[in-house]
């Protein structure tokens, strides 16, 4: 019997090469799995104004709008089974369902019960007015809308999601792959994506980007508040008009450039913290572990913390000159240019480090090494620089 058995191992040694040398393509279970595709078209008509519903368990849904007055649909169907008979039989049982129900039209199919060993996917192209309403979902596979004006719904468990010229409310949600969207404006906008990165450009109107996973890219944005939440991932805006912009990420830096709103929240747990350009009313930027660095910032209050980390201000020459500014880092230098003629009261402190400032000061209470307090001008201004460990520099 062992020698058998030896016998048996040694000949699969010698075939395992020789069977990959061929090419062989050998799937456990199933063997060679057949695959027959088949298409089937429909068209109903389609008021401006109505709404499309449509959904597939696996395979990708396209939507798009043009001048037309129906909603045109085309099924790809790929079935598989065990033998080419198996799997053509089960492609040919499918059948294609437009239903309409008042101002909404479903899209839909028939198709078999699942056996063991065999498969069905199906796949939408759809064509409808450019006035119309989608909500589409998918289990497996990737959605793309455009040229709607209507509110737009497109859900996939996995899959990326596309968006582009859309006028309405938009909800767009992956469990696992990316989201992108372009010339977007409704008045909300939300986009979600559990495990992928979000990347939008020309939206309009308040917004919500939200992924577990992946990092958040945000260009040309106007007309709302902005909300933005990773947690694992870079942020980075540029060209952004907002009410309110909260930004914010466990583990990834954020970078701003060309900013204007209300105000602004940028937090991260780990990553460094850079602005260029921004102007708002209250500026609230935070990191845990990271560097903090403003160029050109116009604000009336601004409050900077570094768990670890530099803090780097320099203010524009439109600032404020009574603005009020606190910058405080646990583990690193504080430099802080203010903005020209800026008069009010000014406290740095360090415990491990030095202090300079090149700004006339007059002293107010006791003068050390560690701690000076004192005031510029008559103004109502206030600055506060603070590190534990690092030097406090004021220009």
């Amino acid at each position: 019997m062992k020698k058998n058995h030896l016998s048996i191992l040694l000949l699969g040694t010698a075939l395992c090469p020789l069977l990959i040398g061929c090419g062989c393509d050998i799937r456990i279970g199933d063997w060679q799995r057949a695959k027959y595709e088949r298409e089937i078209a429909r068209q109903a008509p389609l008021a401006p104004g109505s709404t499309v519903v449509v959904e597939t368990k696996s395979g990708s849904i396209t939507v798009v709008g043009s001048d037309v007055a129906d909603c045109n649909v085309t099924a790809n169907i790929t079935a598989r089974a065990t033998t080419d008979e198996q799997a053509k039989q089960l492609a040919e049982q499918v059948k294609l369902v437009l239903e309409p129900a008042g101002d909404t039209l479903k899209v839909r199919v028939d198709k078999p019960a699942a056996k063991r060993a065999r498969s069905i996917s199906v796949s939408f192209d759809i064509t409808v007015p450019k006035q119309t309403s989608v909500d589409c979902s998918s289990a497996y596979g990737p959605i793309r809308v455009t040229d709607l004006e209507g509110n737009t719904k497109a859900k996939t468990s996995s899959g990326a999601i596309d968006a582009a010229n859309i006028q309405g409310s938009t909800l767009l949600e992956t469990s696992y792959g990316r989201v992108t969207c372009e010339n977007i404006s409704g008045d909300s906008i939300r986009l979600k994506s559990s495990s992928g990165d979000i990347t939008t450009e020309n939206i309009r109107g308040t917004a919500d980007f939200d992924t577990a996973y992946g990092s958040i890219t945000c260009e040309d944005f106007a007309d709302g508040d902005l909300n933005l939440d990773t947690k694992s991932g870079k942020i980075a805006l540029t060209d952004v008009s907002a009410g309110n912009c909260d930004a914010h990420t466990a583990y990834g830096g954020i970078r701003v450039a060309e900013l204007s709103a209300d105000s602004v929240t940028l937090d991260s747990g780990s990553g460094g913290i850079d602005v260029i350009n921004t102007s708002a009313k209250t500026t609230n930027l935070t990191t845990a572990y990271g560097r903090v660095r403003c160029r050109d910032i116009t604000t009336n209050d601004l409050t900077a913390k570094s768990g670890s980390g530099n803090i780097e201000i320099t203010c524009s020459q439109s600032a404020p000159t009574e603005m009020s500014a606190s910058a405080v880092s646990s583990y690193g230098s504080v430099e802080f240019v203010a903005p020209p003629g800026f008069a009010g009261q000014v406290d740095l402190a360090t415990s491990y480090g030095s202090i300079k400032t090149d700004l006339p000061i007059t002293i107010t209470g006791e003068l050390t090494k560690k701690k000076l307090s004192g005031k510029i001008g008559e103004g109502k201004g206030r600055l506060h620089l603070e590190t534990k460990s690092g030097s406090v520099n004021l220009r």
